[in-house]
């Protein structure tokens, strides 16, 4: 067993990796023995189990008492700028009162909030509060390359509000190691938030290529102590999500909730994502945006 083999043994089997050491499984080249080992922590964490949800997004100009909300929607998530408080907090209310708490209400990202209050956390504060007492129940994104996201993710949960999820908006490839390290810190001191969608929401001048995306959930999952790693299907599609999903990913986000398949029923999106994490030996379960299983 080489030197690299057996660090990769011993992140397998969690044990306390010094600094020299993450540097040594960041550096390892073979992206193939990264996602192998990534695939069995993921095994021990959560057996075949492979859950995905089916979003609907409303963008917040969209809202009105006409809106339909899509059946097959686990979670409705809102997305859009913060900059008109009065109208973001009138949608949720109106998306709130029709989901009945049947169907959990998420939206914005803490980077639309420091966009509005700066670093005036008390402004933060009364800009989360205000959309937690309309109705949302967690914020959708937190990103943790944002310079203020763990005063604003305190701010979030001082108002009540949960965070459905840690995102990166823009991270070059220079700056992953310091953006994993920074990650693991800030979630092992966060358990609230249990997921973490390592890709970036945002392609850079050099767009990464599917090689560096995969490696980036195989590190996510062997250096990231975090329950849930996510990939998102709309953002970076159902092959790359199908892919993810043996190099450390156990979660899928953003399936579509729309079942309309005018090619036939096995092109909906639901029997897509279940087709595909199945030929990624997982056991599909889908879940709501509570991470708790849909009957």
């Amino acid at each position: 067993m080489t030197a690299t083999e057996a660090l990769l043994e011993r992140a397998i089997a969690g044990e306390t990796l010094s600094p020299a050491d993450i540097d040594v499984i960041h550096g390892v080249s073979d992206v193939l023995a990264l996602g192998m080992a990534a695939d069995e922590v993921r095994r021990r964490r959560h057996g075949a189990t492979t859950t995905f949800a089916r979003v609907q997004v409303v963008p917040l100009e969209t809202v009105s008492e006409h809106l339909a909300l899509a059946p097959g929607a686990g979670e409705i998530r809102v997305s859009g700028a913060l900059s008109d408080l009065d109208r973001a907090v009138s949608a949720i209310g109106l998306l709130a009162a029709r989901a009945e708490g049947r169907v959990p209400v998420h939206g914005f990202s803490l980077a639309e909030v420091a966009a509005i209050a700066g670093t005036d956390m008390s402004r933060a504060t009364a800009v989360l509060s205000a959309l937690r007492t309309a109705g949302l129940e967690r914020i959708a994104d937190a990103p943790l390359d944002s310079p203020s996201i763990e005063p604003l993710i305190e701010s979030a949960l001082r108002a009540g509000l949960g965070i459905a999820r840690a995102t990166v908006d823009w991270a070059p490839a220079e700056a992953r190691v310091a953006l994993l390290d920074r990650a693991a810190r800030i979630l092992r001191s966060h358990r609230e938030i249990v997921a973490f969608a390592p890709l970036p929401r945002r392609s850079g001048v050099h767009p990464s290529t599917g090689f560096e995306d995969v490696r980036l959930v195989a590190l996510t999952r062997l250096l990231v102590d975090v329950p849930h790693v996510q990939v998102d299907w709309q953002l970076y599609g159902p092959k790359l999500a199908q892919v993810a999903l043996t190099f450390g990913a156990d979660d899928v986000d953003g399936v579509s909730p729309v079942d309309e398949a005018p090619e036939g029923k096995r092109r909906s999106p639901l029997e897509e994502i279940r087709r595909n994490i199945l030929a990624a030996s997982g056991e599909p379960v889908e879940r709501d945006g509570r991470f708790a299983p849909r009957t």
